[in-house]
């Protein structure tokens, strides 16, 4: 058995939401080890966007420069027919946009990050066996022997060996029919939107990269029921491109594909005791909407610092539980956004038919309609109910704006506060300042995008406690409260 401390975190699965996880526990100082089943980090694609929320949170952590270098930012999400498609160009953020960019790149960059602060990551471990008792976990891995740690999470996909040993059911459905996935070069069509097309014999969803090439997502009803483990080939891509379109639109250069059938399911429960489950190993949805890697990545925002506190024995108990309780409602809203766009969309009698076109012809482009769905898809409407169970502030569980404040003379911008993954109390310079909290990063700042008098910031970018009380003593008595609560 390892001697490494028994507060390590272990993280089962080295795809995105594992990575993420692996940096922010590594992050806030505890020890993470990453047990991986491949032998090596990916080199073809599945997931390929990432939508404003994700990119805001990895702006959090001074990471979103390398992520939009490597990616291509397109201003339209379509939604499969022809010119139906949500602007994301107004949104309130500083990534009004959906950054297309392969999923193996995604996880090299993650990779980097988690490495760089101290995570190890094992690959050829597959887990064979976990048990938990009251003081922590053990787990078994090929290659690597028995692990002893406070906690476990799968990161390890849909059909995840720690939920199953973990006994967690995984309740929901299979979507029909397979989904063809294709990276090539497309000369019919300009790469520099996405692109989406639907006609009686499938849907066709386009999304360009950087070098040029592009991801095709085709749902070819004629070929909707070939095993998942049959090749795709070039020729099959061409011949559903032109079903679809009714056009040729010049596919090259296939340098990856799949085929899979996607499903709907949530598990019940985030957590069992010492076990824990984030992204795919806790839900599953439809690829519509592109929602699955962005919710599994912000499942690893929200869990990253409050697991590291509890495994250290700082944090009170219901902080580690907040996570389901904070995540699960999100996850179950994604799927039921998934599912109506997946359903509209696959809709084939003529009734369901003329429902879609009436929706996305007359409904989708009503500025209010564009406005909540942009939000919506890009998770920006995200917000967590209040941890005190008292009136809260408006802004309590919000996400923090984004804007500039002037600190000490100099303008900052407020993701920059929190690249260290700490908490931040932003106070409104007033007067004379109050005595500094140790358990936070104190911030005294003018100017400001309308914050109130004093804002309590969750490492995650989400208000924890605000307060616009005028009496001075009584607001920092309130704030002392919150970071009482909050802060361990």
């Amino acid at each position: 058995m390892s001697d490494a401390s028994s507060a390590q975190i272990i993280v089962v699965g080295a795809g995105p939401t594992g990575l993420m996880l692996a940096a922010e526990v590594a992050l806030a100082g505890q020890p993470c080890l990453v047990l991986e089943r491949r032998d090596r980090p990916r080199t073809g694609s599945r997931a390929i966007c990432l939508h404003a929320r994700s990119m805001e949170s990895l702006d959090l952590r001074g990471l979103a420069g390398r992520f939009a270098d490597a990616g291509l930012p397109v201003s339209d999400f379509p939604l499969g027919p022809r010119r139906a498609r949500i602007g994301l160009g107004r949104l309130d953020s500083d990534f009004p946009y959906l950054l297309d960019i392969p999923q193996s790149q995604i996880e090299r960059l993650l990779l980097d990050r988690a490495v760089e602060l101290g995570a190890q990551v094992r690959w050829s471990a597959e887990v064979t066996a976990i048990s938990a008792d009251a003081q922590g976990v053990t787990v078994e891995a090929a290659g690597v022997g028995t692990e002893r740690a406070a906690f476990a999470v799968g990161c390890d996909g849909v059909r995840s060996f720690v939920r199953t040993a973990a006994r967690l059911p995984f309740p929901g459905f299979a979507n029909p029919g397979s989904v063809t996935l294709a990276d090539l070069t497309l000369d019919g069509l300009p790469m520099d939107a996405a692109y989406g097309d639907m006609s009686r014999d499938g849907m066709l969803l386009v999304f360009p990269f950087a070098d040029g090439s592009c991801r095709v997502v085709l749902y070819d009803y004629a070929r909707g029921q070939v095993p998942v483990t049959e090749p795709v080939t070039l020729g099959e891509v061409a011949d559903g491109l032109r079903r679809i379109t009714g056009r040729d639109l010049g596919p090259r250069q296939m340098y990856w594909s799949a085929r899979y059938r996607s499903e709907s399911r949530q598990v019940p429960r985030y957590r069992s005791g010492r076990v824990l489950l984030a992204g795919d190993a806790a839900h599953s949805h439809s690829p519509a909407g592109a929602q699955g890697l962005n919710t599994g990545l912000q499942d690893s925002v929200n869990l990253g610092w409050k697991l590291a506190a509890t495994a250290a024995g700082r944090a009170p108990d219901w902080l580690l539980d907040s996570y389901h309780a904070e995540r699960h409602p999100v996850g179950a809203a994604v799927l039921a956004l998934t599912g109506r766009q997946f359903r509209l969309n696959t809709a084939r009698t003529p009734a369901r038919r003329a429902l879609r076109w009436a929706v996305n012809r007359l409904v989708v482009p009503l500025p209010p309609v564009q406005a909540r769905l942009a939000r919506d898809y890009s998770g920006l409407s995200i917000s967590y109910p209040p941890a005190d169970g008292q009136r809260p502030h408006p802004m309590a569980g919000q996400r923090l704006p984004r804007g500039t404040v002037a600190v000490g003379g100099a303008a900052t911008r407020l993701y920059e506060l929190f690249h260290a993954g700490r908490f931040v109390l932003l106070e409104r310079a007033e007067g004379q300042a109050d005595d500094r909290e140790p358990r936070v990063t104190n911030v005294r700042y003018t100017g400001g995008p309308g914050l109130p008098r004093t804002v309590l910031v969750r490492p995650d970018g989400y208000v924890a406690w605000a307060s616009d009380e005028r009496d001075v003593q009584r607001r920092a008595a309130a704030a002392q409260a919150a970071i009482s609560l909050w802060c361990y």
